[in-house]
């Protein structure tokens, strides 16, 4: 209140001098004489007076008028630092409420805090990247399987699928698309990042286990973007025992997906009905093969589309289990086996159709298994070289084996296919 009358006061002077300067000024352009010194009357005119009067009232209303916009607008914008204040205090609480709700021994409080805080990153856009690492934090934290507390495998699940709701929409004004995703060396048993768009962003596995159950990244869409599941200088990842899902995903230009000296241990990594568009890069590069299935294609899912960009296994090392392109198709990317050890690893191109690009062996190392390609498309234009360096005796045991049943493509398959 003193601050008000104050002001208003001031204001009050401020006017009324003003004004006074206006008629004294006016009185002056006309040539009259106000009479402001004690015993001198004026040489105004009474009508021409009652003008000026009137014109000096005006002109001090106005000057009051705009003296009362400067103090509204200027109590106006206290009000509202004030207000912002208030608001950001009150979302700092509620910050620090929810995310001290993560420490807590219940699972249901650390659900509560969860999505207390997915709730505040959609109110506060200035919390929202913090947030979003928080949960990301959270699914680092040590965890064993079939170990931890009763309710963690819920809780951990719940937050892979608050960050997933997150990255639906680029466009959505709650989105957290562009922000880097840190889970390295986090444990997972399960989650979906179905339908994600990971998106001018970085997004760590390094070091992850996948350890059980199903992670999901069906649908997904990955686009200048670095999905490291290992890349040559971090701790890389390890699939024992889990499921991979990249069913369906759209691998589009800019997007760098690397499995460089990932251990494959047991388990299942699938790419079934993805699309490899020109510009995309995934590197298997000194991946070790132990006794999972990498499958492109087959039998379950149909084949991925590899229509640009490259997916390379240079010094993969196939010890055992199966690495499938069953189905798939080659129209425009290389896919790149060169230097390759194989051991007891079944390579599987069944039933593949070959119309461009190119599959290389380059100073490759088959063993007896070889690779199969039973099917009506002959892949002789694309894969090189051409046959595969492995002898003809042990060519007929791989398609007894794996049931090639495809009319011969050259005169040495015709010759072969007459001998068996």
């Amino acid at each position: 209140m003193p601050n008000f009358i104050l002001t208003l006061f001031t204001s009050f002077l401020l006017a009324s001098s003003c004004a006074w300067l206006i008629f004294v000024g006016m009185a002056h352009l006309t040539g009259a004489d106000v009479g402001i010194l004690p015993g001198r009357d004026s040489s105004i005119p009474p009508s021409r007076l009652f003008d000026l009067t009137r014109s000096t009232v005006t002109a001090a209303g106005l000057l009051a008028g705009v003296f009362a916009i400067v103090y509204a607008y200027r109590k106006q914008k206290i009000d509202e630092a004030g207000s912002h204040r208030a608001d950001a205090d009150s979302l700092g609480t509620r910050y620090q409420e929810a995310a001290e709700k993560l420490g807590s021994e219940s699972a249901t409080v650390r659900l509560a805090g969860i999505y207390a805080l997915s709730a505040l990153a959609d109110q506060d856009s200035a919390q929202r990247e913090t947030i979003c690492r928080l949960l990301c934090g959270y699914l680092r934290m040590p965890y064993a399987p079939g170990e931890s507390s009763p309710g963690e495998r819920e809780v951990r699940h719940s937050v892979i699928k608050v960050i997933a709701e997150h990255l639906q929409d680029p466009e959505s004004d709650f989105s957290w698309c562009g922000y880097d995703l840190d889970f390295s060396g986090a444990v997972f048993d399960g989650g979906s990042f179905a339908g994600s768009h990971f998106v001018n962003c970085s997004v760590s596995f390094s070091g992850c286990s996948f350890a059980g159950g199903k992670t999901v990244f069906d649908r997904s869409t990955i686009a200048d973007a670095h999905v490291d599941f290992g890349d040559g200088e971090s701790v890389p990842a390890v699939i024992d025992g889990g499921l991979v899902h990249f069913i369906g995903v759209r691998f589009k230009a800019g997007s760098s997906v690397s499995f460089i000296f990932a251990e494959f241990r047991s388990g299942s990594v699938e790419f079934g009905t993805s699309e490899f568009l020109p510009g995309s890069i995934m590197s298997f590069s000194a991946c070790e093969l132990h006794d999972a299935f990498v499958s492109f294609g087959g039998p379950t899912w149909q084949g991925a589309k590899f229509l640009g960009g490259g997916v390379h296994f240079s010094g993969a090392k196939f010890e055992a289990g199966a690495l499938s392109f069953m189905g798939a198709k080659f129209a425009g990317s290389h896919i790149g086996l060169d230097d390759i050890e194989q051991v007891a690893t079944s390579i599987i191109f069944d039933d593949a159709e070959f119309i461009s690009g190119r599959v290389t062996f380059k100073d490759s190392k088959l063993s007896g298994r070889g690779a199969s390609f039973s099917g009506e498309s002959d892949p002789g234009g694309v894969v090189s070289p051409w046959p595969l360096p492995v002898s003809s005796p042990r060519r007929r045991r791989a398609r007894r084996r794996y049931g090639w049943r495809s009319r011969p493509s050259t005169a040495r398959d015709a010759g072969s296919a007459a001998q068996d």
